[in-house]
């Protein structure tokens, strides 16, 4: 294994780890990989190029498929994922990086393929670029790394252009800072590129100033679209509506727009974000609470890796790696333009796409893109279906969410409430159903020896909820003891009170339960005002035209939530809506009744100074590049060939002449497909080099021996003008004389006759390789 091989394979890895450790330090990406991506970027990739570079005297060629398979398979086990799916997605990875690597330094005749490698990295660092800009706070903390990033990026390409370039011209290798040269003019290029075709404001990134904080009262007003709505049914049974009147929709200049928020003495609700799916209700979380403090409630759960979803920004596409058992599910897609940067997610999700910051779309800035593996239906609708009880495995793997420590004092008050809403369930069941048309048709093909004891011991816990009050409550209190006043004492509260409670209770019954928080948008909460915000946000925004008016939801400020989920064996974890049986709200303490807010979106400006990422700029840019360097590639060919056929002319010494006169000549054979010299080897060496050339082209014997003699004859006119001291100088003369005769019949027999061969000689550039 020669040294140049080594130290090339080390650049080689050395610019591959440089470009993908960069995401781990940009600001813009809190996680960049899961699991599997750690160990296929970081583990698999590596190594399969490590072994394809060992040589074959370390590890025999038919023994590598083996180690690759066995290597494959140890860190699909370290990643936690030995299934078909993941054991196939890291061996293709690993295989890719063996071929490449393989073709690259041991048959460079198929080696042209490896050139896609330079275009990948250059992807990694332009995706960084784009990162880069995705909001004001990252625009300013990644400035300097995104000049960093876009220098580096001219650098890794060139750089492992000229290493791919050696790998497949090794007898190259030893010019190289001739190499370097060209490296030096490509880089040159690249800073005209720069200086000249992209923006000047592309680099620094132009940062956003905070939008105004005051809002103006005065300027809000009714808005005047309230015409061509359509009419839309009725969903899932949700939050509770009364029956005061429907607010007003109003609107406020984007510039003005504070974002969410507003104060309860306005009676206004502010539109948050505008979402579509098509189906609802969409129960949107963020925090998954499943952790019970005996003073606090419920508190985050440390083991619920979904928590940090939400805030976490992502290089590429994040997919969930987990087997999914659950029945009764299908992918539910959800779009949603948001003033929030932090995403919100439906249970499970599947696939989270990378926040994509929006332009014209006022302060509805950032776009999230998910699809979950959703319940279709009602899960109450499930108390038509067998029991199943846990097994052994599912009691170990929820013992977190069964988990009940609380003080004996407060353990008995919910045990003995638990008791007196199952027992009020079992007395009065049937009229409760004839009572409730809603339960009417969950029971319509009741059978009590096929009911599920986990729902309706859920609907029993949810009917008894049926007395209390629904009111907006600005403060969201967990703490135990205000869940005991609202089921002993006011019994009137809000999501925050009725989610706890029927969790806790729930877990008291032995069903494992948690809290979610987060946004709910669903049919039910839409009102004419909603409808008519929808209708003027779909009218100013591109984006949301390109779904149905059915299929979109405005969630404002007060559609905030709070819910109880459940664990049902076979259809793991499900959204249950405690408030759905409360008494509606009364008077303002019916979010109903507030007036709808929107933002007027100006038409005739972008609202963000950030600029898109300039592709046709770069694309510009790239192409100029390429066209001035094939220019000076090309003005480097033919100036030096002029430089050398000016060099066998004149009145230097015959020496100094013929010197250009083989330089000219093995430039020129070199733009017609023959071997290029090594610098070790004289003109003698390389006869022989150039005799093995000929004997592998299909020409006739007594052709090719033609040929030898004339390079030949040639080599031993030019050692004896090189090296011989002559006394009589006509006699120098004469023998340059005959190394120009040798020069022309080598020319006029070697070279290929034809157009098409024409024309490649004229396009040729291996002729560089004697610059």
């Amino acid at each position: 294994m020669k040294k140049s091989s080594i130290v090339l394979f080390g650049l080689r890895l050395f610019l591959y780890f440089s470009v993908i450790v960069l995401i781990f330090i940009h600001p813009g990406i809190s996680v960049t990989f899961d699991r599997i991506g750690i160990i296929q970027w970081f583990f698999v990739i590596p190594l399969m190029a490590i072994t394809a570079f060992i040589p074959e005297k370390v590890i025999k060629a038919k023994h590598k498929p083996i180690v690759i398979g066995v290597i494959v398979f140890v860190l699909a086990f370290f990643a936690g994922q030995i299934g078909v799916e993941i054991f196939l997605q890291l061996f293709i990875a690993g295989l890719v990086s063996y071929a490449l690597t393989s073709v690259l330094f041991y048959y460079p005749q198929w080696g042209k393929i490896a050139a896609i490698e330079p275009f990948f990295l250059a992807w990694v660092c332009l995706r960084l670029l784009l990162l880069s800009r995705s909001g004001e706070d990252i625009a300013g903390q990644s400035v300097t790394l995104t000049q960093f990033i876009l220098v580096w990026t001219a650098v890794v390409f060139l750089l492992h252009n000229i290493i791919i370039y050696l790998c497949l011209y090794p007898e190259s290798r030893a010019k190289v800072w001739k190499e370097g040269l060209v490296f030096f003019f490509g880089a040159f290029a690249i800073l005209i590129i720069l200086l000249v075709v992209l923006p000047p404001d592309f680099v620094r990134n132009r940062i956003i100033e905070n939008l105004v904080t005051d809002r103006i009262p005065e300027r809000i007003r009714p808005s005047d679209s309230e015409r061509g709505l359509p009419q839309r049914g009725n969903g899932r049974r949700t939050l509770p509506r009364g029956e005061g009147r429907d607010g007003e929709l109003r609107g406020i200049p984007e510039h003005e727009w504070q974002g969410r928020g507003g104060s309860s003495a306005e009676n206004r609700q502010y539109m948050i974000k505008v979402v579509a799916s098509d189906r609802e209700p969409i129960y949107m979380g963020e925090h998954f609470r499943g952790q019970l403090d005996p003073i606090d409630g419920f508190t985050l759960s440390s083991q619920e890796p979904l928590n940090e979803l939400s805030q976490q920004r992502f290089f590429v596409t994040w997919r969930g790696n987990e087997n999914e058992f659950d029945l009764g599910r299908s992918r539910q897609e959800v779009f949603s333009l948001s003033t929030l940067r932090r995403k919100y997610f439906p249970y499970r999700p599947f696939v989270i796409d990378p926040t994509i910051l929006s332009e014209n779309s006022g302060p509805l800035r950032y776009i999230h893109q998910v699809v979950s593996n959703t319940h279709l239906g009602d899960p109450l609708m499930l108390v038509n279906t067998p029991t199943r009880f846990f097994s052994d495995w599912e009691k170990d793997e929820l013992a977190h969410y069964l988990e009940i420590p609380l003080e004996d004092s407060d353990r008995d008050f919910f045990i003995s409430f638990l008791n007196n809403t199952l027992e009020m369930w079992r007395i009065n069941k049937g009229s409760i159903i004839k009572s409730d048309r809603y339960l009417e048709e969950i029971f319509l093909d009741y059978e009590e020896e096929r009911s599920n004891e986990y729902i309706e011991t859920i609907i029993a816990l949810l009917t008894g909820f049926s007395l209390y009050q629904y009111n907006l409550n600005p403060e969201d209190d967990y703490a135990i003891d205000s869940l005991k006043h609202f089921l002993a004492n006011s019994k009137e509260g809000d999501c925050v009170e009725f989610s706890n409670s029927l969790a806790l209770l729930g877990r008291l019954a032995g069903i494992p339960s948690r809290v979610v928080t987060g946004y709910i948008a669903a049919e039910q909460l839409q009102t004419p005002a909603h409808l008519r915000g929808l209708s003027v946000l779909r009218n100013s925004i591109p984006a949301l035209r390109e779904f149905p008016f059915d299929n979109l939801f405005m969630v404002t400020n007060l559609h905030s939530h709070s819910w109880t989920q459940f664990f049902i064996p076979d259809y793991g974890w499900l959204d249950f809506e405690a408030t759905a049986f409360s008494l509606p709200p009364d008077s303002m303490g019916d979010f109903n009744n507030w007036d709808v807010v929107i933002p007027i979106i100006d038409q005739q400006k972008t609202f963000s100074n950030v600029r898109k990422f300039p592709w046709q700029a770069v694309g510009r840019a790239v192409i100029t590049l390429a066209i001035f360097a094939l220019v000076c590639a090309y003005v480097l060919r033919y100036g030096h060939e002029l430089i050398l056929y000016i060099g066998t002319q004149g009145n230097n010494s015959s020496r100094t002449r013929s010197r250009s006169l083989y330089l000219l000549l093995l430039a020129r054979l070199a733009a017609d497909g023959q071997p290029i010299k090594p610098a070790s080897k004289t003109a003698h060496e390389y006869s022989e080099l150039f005799a093995e050339s000929l004997s592998r082209r299909r020409r006739g014997a007594e052709v090719n021996k033609e040929i030898d003699f004339y390079f030949r004859t040639f080599a031993d006119i030019y050692s004896e003008i090189r090296w011989r001291q002559f006394a009589d100088i006509d006699e120098e003369k004469e023998k340059f004389k005959l190394l120009i005769q040798e020069y022309n019949e080598i020319l006029d027999s070697t070279l290929k006759h034809g157009l098409h061969h024409r024309i490649k000689r004229i396009l040729s550039l291996r002729g560089l390789a004697y610059l």
